[in-house]
């Protein structure tokens, strides 16, 4: 991938962001700059809000916010463990898709599996975002901790949203009621995935329940195997295979598990049969189609245009026929966005939840000179290891082209 493609390939996308930024640059005087890369316009909108459920809620929240540290503690571990094995996968698994990646709606990060759509993406990232900061906020008004500002900020492409506590107030704390608060947001992470994972359940069984199965198809065709030989169609339904009705990929994924090379396989519709013999791929012992991107053709149970506008309104929200990232809908990112931005808050890493986490209990346990100078080299290796991560993928992507 060149300079030049990457430019082409999100032309519109690209232009919808400098449009942000020169709305913003319009604006500027109404923001204010933190950390020289954060652009922050402060209110007071939502922190009357959050003072009325935290100080409603009080001991519920604070219960909730020591459940966080544990889960908190947890989460640190395993996105460390990704990370490891992250590690061992770019060195020795050079098929493996990238560990980490930067998430900016719209764009193709080269070397990055995963493409979230603008609209979708943005819409999704907000929630997300709005629900951690919300999660530091309550915790941290139910200990007592004054809310000074909430708001909503830029950085790079990508939207924020914060609340302020008094950090005076935060730093003067106990010990656990810093964790509670620095853990609160990623655990609301995981309460917000909990949540959407049940309603998006419940909305795919009521998706399912709309439709009929009415065989199968493929959206490629690839060259040189038994399909393209004899005359399989990419986007065309089939239903029978060697004479038995198949529904669903499923079925046919049944029907092919034991196919070996030069099986003969009869694939038909109501328009046609095909008969052809399976292929040989890679000295494999398992017989090869040559087909890809195989999916289900649903219909709709009901014609009427009532029907078919609930059904598509539901299909916007998930898609429980998505095979894959690029087939995701708003719930199903608002699911994966939140578990990504809970985890990856949890990285002891410099200012981020997990390392303030860190740098709390290091200070606890070996002293503030000791345990500051011991979550500095964390950080900085967290932070090595992570640029390795990201980068290399790219390099790979852009420079080697693999």
């Amino acid at each position: 991938m060149t300079i030049a493609s990457f430019i082409l390939d999100n032309k519109w996308v690209l232009l919808a962001y400098l449009i942000l930024a020169i709305i913003i640059y319009l604006n500027r005087k109404k923001f204010i700059v933190e950390n020289k890369v954060f652009l922050l316009y402060k209110t007071k909108h939502g922190v009357d809000y959050i003072h009325k459920v935290a100080d409603k809620n009080k001991e519920f929240i604070k219960i909730l916010g020591y459940i966080a540290i544990g889960i908190g503690f947890v989460g640190m571990v395993i996105i460390a463990g990704f990370f490891i094995k992250g590690l061992y996968d770019l060195f020795f698994v050079p098929s493996a898709p990238a560990t980490v990646s930067l998430v900016i709606p719209g764009i193709q990060i080269p070397g990055s599996p995963i493409k979230i759509p603008f609209v979708y993406g943005i819409l999704a990232l907000f929630v997300v975002i709005l629900f951690h900061e919300f999660g530091h906020g309550v915790v941290a008004r139910a200990n007592g901790i004054k809310i000074k500002s909430t708001g909503i900020g830029i950085l790079g492409p990508l939207p924020l949203a914060f609340v302020e506590p008094d950090e005076k107030q935060v730093t003067k704390a106990s010990s656990h009621v810093q964790h509670s608060i620095f853990a609160a947001g990623p655990f609301f992470n995981i309460l917000l995935c909990v949540v959407v994972y049940v309603v998006i359940a419940l909305i795919g069984m009521l998706i399912v329940s709309m439709v009929t199965p009415q065989g199968v198809y493929f959206s490629e065709i690839q060259k040189g195997y038994a399909a393209e030989t004899y005359g399989v169609e990419a986007n065309v339904t089939y239903n029978m295979l060697n004479g038995i009705q198949i529904n669903t990929s499923s079925d046919l994924a049944d029907r092919l598990s034991c196919l070996k090379p030069n099986d003969t396989v009869v694939i038909a519709n109501d328009d046609k049969k095909i008969t052809m013999i399976a292929s040989q791929k890679n000295d494999s012992a398992k017989g090869y189609l040559g087909v890809a991107g195989v999916k289900t053709k649903y219909k709709l149970k009901s014609e009427s245009p009532f029907y078919k506008t609930v059904f598509d309104a539901l299909l916007l929200l998930t898609n429980p026929f998505a095979q894959g990232f690029a087939e995701y809908t708003f719930l199903q990112w608002i699911f994966t966005l939140s578990l990504g931005i809970g985890l990856a808050n949890l990285l002891p890493l410099g200012p981020v939840d997990g390392g303030r986490m860190l740098n709390t209990a290091l200070i606890d346990i070996k002293g503030k000179e000791k345990g500051t100078k011991l979550w500095a080299q964390i950080s900085w290796l967290t932070l090595a290891v992570m640029l390795i991560l990201l980068l290399v993928p790219i390099f790979k992507a852009i420079v080697l082209k693999v």
